[in-house]
């Protein structure tokens, strides 16, 4: 099921800017490190990484629900990997692909402050 962004789940991210940028720097180490494939269908970004990042991976989601639920996140172990699946609302439009781009460890340490300064890179 694809998300949609309502007024008790919208499209802000509740770190502020040192904590976001702290964030950043991990996800992109992370993804450094332990990322070996990634694609994207729609809204949704599909992400493995090597077994290795189990536990660092865990405990980013787990940090990436509470600062964005907004998002949805979907962990599992497969194949001798872990694969995340990442789903943006639907009405995340253009700014999916900037969301993701930090994911992808494509943004360490500037984090997009639109969406009323929130940092989650969103056009809103």
């Amino acid at each position: 099921m694809t998300p949609v962004a309502t007024p008790q789940t919208s499209m802000a991210c509740s770190l502020d800017n040192d904590k976001l940028s702290s964030r950043l720097g991990r996800i992109a180490l992370l993804a450094k490190r332990h990322l070996q494939s990634e694609r994207q269908d729609g809204q949704t970004l599909q992400l493995q990484y090597a077994s290795a990042a189990t536990d660092e991976l865990r405990s980013i989601v787990e940090l990436e629900r509470q600062c964005c639920p907004f998002l949805v996140f979907d962990l599992k172990e497969a194949h001798g990997a872990i694969e995340l699946a990442i789903t943006a609302p639907t009405d995340a439009g253009t700014s999916v692909a900037t969301i993701f781009d930090h994911f992808r460890g494509a943004i360490a340490d500037q984090p997009t402050r639109s969406c009323a300064g929130s940092g989650c890179g969103c056009a809103a």
